[in-house]
């Protein structure tokens, strides 16, 4: 028989199976995994810890209901509830009410921080202990006693913020704050697994390789004696497309950065008669690029936040000459074959951005260990993204088009090279316009 699953369903299972409770999916003798070069940060995320104040009001509220149903002899048992209910709204009210990503640690070194999560905790305790006073009494009390049981350990975890080897990090919701405890590698643990499965395990994906090697893949995940096999791709890449690399386009922080992209676009556009993404690494410039071209071209124009993913593909496969901006969900796991998808436009390289709380941690700790956290972490992370973007373009042997990567780093600076050797052989060009000739053979 075979099984399959999404790698969200596996990792709980394999999550699930680590406390004892049971399983989700049946031992197998081999697990085959597409798309592997996920793995890594899903992984990451089933072996860390969450702690939401979501599930802390839910908790509240779940209480406040059996009180008022079949408890209502116990009033503390209200009242301990609202005043926790108050405290977890207090708690979210010190963040931005933008939703954000940031680093826990940093905010917890904050005296008001510090006290209102110590608040937490004292009034989850003070609900902790009026329920257990009520256990035994109806089962959706004892329900409420396990997962205040369950709450209180995943505070401690959170205030632990100098455990070693872990990122603690925070992301907000209009409503909501969700804590974070994220191992840095889950290599050990991760290959414990594998071993100890008896299985064979098989990890497969076009994009897995970084400067032709594994290495980046291998060492995240503890797989460092596994067998290797890297295939050559079935398409003749040389004759079936080009890479273009403009000159002359504004630095990324430039304000006119989005204009030059737009100008740039509109030619191609034209001799593809439309056929065309364009794939941004930020929500900013995709917004004013589409501003742009809605006043400079004729052509269907789709972007990312008008509609569904999936309404913006059939609408982009459907309409012709139609125009599709988007960002990062687009970059991977979307099929366009044929001559509907002619011609791929990518802003700059995908490289994260360095705010980001869960890359300052591994780059910190790479630091530590003395390595070089932009050659181990940060150039093959973005390597894989862009290979991921590039590989919308051509999907099927009978495929052809121009893909444009509006980033002078790509020839300018030397790992410039580490992506080029991961990319597929193309022709490559710096003009423009024997880009757009290319383009208009394609449609005629």
């Amino acid at each position: 028989d075979i099984i399959v699953v999404n790698h969200h369903l596996f990792f709980a299972d394999m999550a699930l199976k680590d406390t004892g409770f049971g399983e989700l999916i049946p031992k197998a003798q081999v697990m085959i995994f597409d798309e592997a070069h996920q793995i890594g940060d899903i992984a990451s995320e089933y072996f860390g810890e969450a702690f939401s104040s979501k599930q802390l009001v839910d908790l509240c509220t779940d209480v406040l209901q059996v009180h008022r149903s079949s408890l209502t002899d116990v009033k503390q048992l209200g009242l301990a509830a609202e005043k926790f209910q108050k405290t977890c709204q207090e708690f979210r009210l010190l963040f931005n009410y933008d939703p954000e990503r940031g680093n826990w640690r940093e905010k917890y070194k904050q005296v008001q921080f510090q006290q209102k999560f110590a608040n937490l905790k004292i009034d989850l305790d003070f609900l902790y202990q009026v329920i257990k006073l009520c256990v035994s009494r109806n089962e959706a009390i004892d329900n409420c006693f396990d997962r205040a049981v369950n709450l209180l350990a995943q505070y401690d975890v959170m205030a632990n913020v100098d455990a070693y080897g872990m990122s603690f990090w925070y992301e907000t919701t209009p409503r909501s704050v969700v804590l974070h405890q994220t191992p840095l590698t889950v290599s050990d643990k991760f290959s414990a697994v594998v071993k100890e499965s008896g299985a064979g395990w098989i990890f497969t994906s076009a994009t897995l390789a970084v400067d032709n090697r594994f290495d980046h893949f291998a060492q995240h995940l503890g797989l460092q004696s596994a067998k290797q096999l890297m295939l050559d791709s079935p398409f003749d890449y040389r004759s079936q497309s080009q890479l273009v690399v403009p000159r002359y386009l504004p630095q990324a922080n430039d304000k006119n950065r989005a204009l030059k992209l737009a100008e740039l676009a509109q030619p191609l556009i034209k001799a593809s008669k439309g056929a065309c993404f364009m794939l941004f690494t930020s929500y900013r410039v995709m917004h004013q690029v589409a501003e742009v071209l809605a006043e400079s071209i004729d052509n269907p124009l789709l972007v990312q936040g008008k509609m569904a993913k999936r309404k913006l593909l059939e609408q982009f496969v459907e309409q012709d000459s139609a125009v599709l901006l988007a960002t990062a969900s687009f970059w991977e796991g979307v099929d366009v074959r044929g001559d509907k998808l002619t011609c791929v436009i990518i802003d700059k390289l995908p490289f994260a951005s360095p705010d980001d709380p869960l890359l300052q941690a591994r780059c910190e700790d790479a630091r530590r260990q003395g390595g070089e956290p932009f050659s181990q972490i940060q150039l093959p992370q973005a390597v894989i993204a862009l290979k991921q973007g590039v590989g919308r373009l051509i999907r099927d042997v009978s495929d052809r088009g121009v893909l444009v990567i509006c980033d002078d780093r790509l020839v300018n600076k030397p790992y410039g090279a580490t992506f080029l050797k991961s990319l597929p052989d193309m022709k490559r060009s710096r003009d423009i316009n024997k880009a757009a000739k290319f383009l208009e053979t394609l449609s005629q």
